[in-house]
């Protein structure tokens, strides 16, 4: 009697569980790239929403610090608190295990990471830039060591107005008296196409001594003559696209008195608040 010969069909062999990293790689890899942890987890559509998310919060957190016309510092700073325990909370929840990366998956994401935090700088530099003030040109309102916020977004789309404090470089200046490379603080006093002169200690526009703001209303203002062109004697014709820009402190004040206006392209952008120190923290008039 044969034997029946029975086929015996192949299991497959169970597949090798694919290599992870420690859970503590998930931590470190969002804490580079907001969410990636999360992403290479698994959970993809999670980790691109905490990245997006945390970025678009943190940028209009970095924008309300110096906007004028949002009073204080409480709104941005609640903001960046939120920001801070949202940060946190990702971390925490991308304890978990992923796949290793190897050296090239390395090298790829970290190369990302500054390449992405490069951006992230650029765009916060267009929107708020944080200066120390080394000087007391522009006290009572600006001390020497306080800490500022400039809106460098302030005149992508609108002009300097009279009054306002702006930030400005020195390399556009052709003056012996101005260093290059240096960052300085004065208030506007006169705008494109208006004549300026000193008299009798004011400052006077187009014929008119300034009322307002009071900054530009006192009778300190003095010089031996402001050594510019201009129509007469001491008198400035303030050039298309340039300001007239003076201290505060102004018989202790380097400003267009004696360097004359300053270029539109020289602007860093206005200086709207102080958070440093705590005690002056708030807007600058």
């Amino acid at each position: 009697m044969k034997r029946r010969s029975v086929e015996h069909s192949e299991l497959p062999e169970a597949s090798a569980p694919p290599r992870t990293h420690r859970r503590w790689v998930g931590v470190l890899l969002s804490l580079l790239i907001a969410g990636a942890g999360i992403y290479l987890a698994g959970d993809r559509r999670a980790g691109v929403r905490w990245f997006l998310g945390l970025l678009v919060l943190s940028l209009v957190a970095v924008a309300l610090a110096s906007m004028p016309a949002m009073p204080g510092l409480w709104i941005p700073l609640g903001l960046g608190g939120i920001v801070t325990a949202l940060s946190l909370w990702m971390l925490v929840i991308s304890y978990r295990p992923v796949p290793k990366l190897g050296l090239w998956g390395w090298l790829l994401f970290l190369v990302g990471a500054a390449v992405l935090s490069g951006l992230e700088i650029l765009c916060t530099d267009h929107l708020t830039r944080a200066f120390k003030v080394p000087t007391g040109s522009m006290e009572p309102a600006v001390l020497p060591g306080d800490h500022l916020f400039v809106q460098t977004a302030a005149y992508g789309f609108s002009a300097p107005k009279r009054g306002e404090v702006v930030a400005f470089r020195t390399e556009a200046l052709n003056s012996p008296l101005l260093p290059k490379g240096q960052i300085h603080l004065k208030r506007v006093a006169g705008l494109p196409g208006e004549a300026i002169q000193i008299s009798e200690g004011r400052l006077v526009v187009n014929g008119h001594a300034l009322t307002t703001p009071s900054a530009l209303a006192g009778r300190n203002f003095g010089t031996a003559g402001m050594p510019i062109g201009g129509i007469g004697s001491n008198v400035c014709l303030i050039p298309e696209g340039s300001f007239f820009v003076v201290g505060d402190n102004a018989t202790n004040s380097l400003d267009s008195r004696f360097y004359g206006p300053i270029p539109r392209r020289s602007l860093v952008g206005r200086a709207t608040k102080v958070y440093w120190p705590l005690a002056r923290a708030g807007d600058i008039r």
